[in-house]
């Protein structure tokens, strides 16, 4: 009978040093919690409660901003999905930047030529709309043209004779 007393003495010293840790770590936890909450009850408090008052101006003016973005996004991710329908899904967004600049070369050069055409209609203006009225003008221009230079000319050989 001895033997069974000792070794049921045994596991039971082995088990009091774990028991004693237990309860260390036991009240431990509860002081932990204890902490918490006590934490939990300063942060549930009117000190970091959110505010009442309403954001600022500003960040209403962004939130405002983001939103009319999101909706311009989504209308303009409409057309190109009707744009594509329309090309019957064939993406038009393969151009290469060798393509681009082809394309700014002509358009370039379209500009050059529409400046050279402004310029030759610049001539034209104040003329009547009329041919046989605009060939008149410029025959009545010619005369004048003609008569100014004989009015020179004369002034010329005028001072030209004064100086003799």
């Amino acid at each position: 009978m001895t033997t069974p007393l000792v070794k049921l003495k045994l596991p039971n010293a082995e088990t009091d040093p774990q028991l004693q840790r237990v309860d260390t770590l036991h009240q431990r936890l509860k002081l932990e919690q204890a902490r918490a909450q006590e934490l939990l009850a300063r942060l549930k408090g009117e000190e970091y409660q959110a505010s009442r008052v309403p954001p600022p101006p500003k960040t209403q003016d962004w939130v405002r901003g983001n939103k009319q973005l999101d909706m311009k996004f989504d209308q303009y991710r409409e057309r190109a999905k009707r744009l594509e329908k329309r090309s019957g899904g064939k993406h038009t967004m393969d151009i290469g930047i060798p393509e681009l600049k082809a394309e700014e070369r002509e358009i370039r050069d379209l500009e050059a030529r529409v400046s050279g055409l402004e310029g030759r209609v610049r001539g034209f203006e104040g003329l009547p709309p009329d041919k046989d009225m605009a060939l008149m003008e410029v025959e009545e221009m010619r005369q004048e043209l003609e008569a100014l230079a004989k009015r020179r000319d004369a002034m010329f050989e005028g001072l030209a004779d004064s100086d003799k």
